[in-house]
């Protein structure tokens, strides 16, 4: 036997609290009924809360989903390579994107994760320099976390190097068996890169991309203030779509705008990661569980209407 919904474990609170404000109640019940000169109900009291204080252990364990397992089956998957490069220069720190550029990348890729089924997925962050945080996986809950993980401080500088991360992309898709090499790329564009445009059609990396931010533009704010240029003018970083609409259609992708009112591109993302050719395919071992929550689910909730309807016995509240 074991839980299949462990993240519920932080639930215990739940029992114990109604544990703590029943012992509370009954002790401040008897006190009440000392001071009056009433007799005490202890019996009744503590057998109300014992029906109360199992029902609610009883349903906090049907929330962890006990489950014992039954089969395993092995079932062919087939999907697509997908390298993600996140964009973490301090031009991503711009607000004309709200709460900033990065946050809603961020998020507009959690959306894109939740939509994908059996493509497996890596995450490249760029900025002067460029690693793999993530080799391709298809544990997105595990992808999930890392993306929380991503800020602009996780590189030092602040430039926008794609080519840097292209590369490291294209030579992680090599140690795969991966045929196609598809990334999807986070970025407010930064400045034309002819030598982008050569390196993904030389290495056919197909690229959808998302340019975030906005034509006007914003201020970058930083701890100590606004980034400024040499000659103290504060910059106001715009999005250079017209770079980034050159790359995706260069590679044979496509283009997506990325910004508080254009926040729903993930859907055709989506549509045009399913036209790819499924070249990875792999078995996976899938189990099946029995699963027996109904159970303690039934008793928890019987012993709660037990505990709250439980009848006194006749003479319980008299004088003494």
């Amino acid at each position: 036997m074991e839980f299949g919904n462990t993240d519920s474990l932080k639930l215990i609170a739940i029992p114990l609290l109604i544990v703590v404000f029943l012992m509370l109640g009954i002790r401040k019940r008897q006190n009440i009924l000392k001071n009056i000169g009433w007799k005490k109900d202890t019996v009744y009291s503590l057998t109300k809360a014992f029906f109360l204080i199992l029902g609610s252990f009883l349903v906090f364990l049907a929330l962890l989903s006990p489950q014992k397992l039954k089969d395993e089956e092995k079932v062919e998957v087939k999907g697509s390579d997908i390298y993600i490069l996140m964009d973490i220069s301090k031009s991503m720190l711009a607000k004309d994107a709200y709460p900033n550029r990065l946050e809603l990348s961020k998020k507009e890729l959690k959306e894109i994760l939740s939509n994908l089924k059996g493509d497996r997925v890596g995450i490249i962050p760029f900025s002067d320099s460029a690693y793999v945080q993530m080799p391709l996986t298809d544990d997105y809950f595990m992808a999930l976390n890392y993306i929380d993980a991503i800020d602009s401080k996780l590189i030092s500088g602040g430039g926008t190097q794609l080519l840097e991360a292209l590369k490291l992309a294209d030579s992680s898709f090599q140690k795969t068996s991966a045929k196609d090499k598809n990334v999807i790329i986070f970025s407010d564009g930064g400045e034309r890169e002819p030598e982008v445009l050569d390196f993904v059609k030389t290495n056919n990396l197909k690229t959808f991309i998302f340019g975030v931010g906005t034509a006007d533009g914003s201020v970058i704010e930083i701890d100590n203030g606004f980034i400024k240029d040499n000659s103290g003018n504060i910059v106001v970083s715009k999005l250079n779509d017209a770079f980034l609409k050159e790359l995706a259609a260069e590679s044979g992708g496509n283009y997506y705008p990325l910004n508080n009112l254009s926040n729903s591109n993930y859907k055709r993302l989506i549509l045009d990661i399913g036209k790819l050719d499924k070249t990875s395919n792999r078995e996976e071992n899938i189990k099946v569980y029995e699963k027996y929550y109904q159970y303690p689910l039934g008793l928890g909730l019987l012993f709660i209407l037990l505990g709250y309807f439980l009848p006194k016995k006749e003479g319980d509240d008299v004088y003494v």
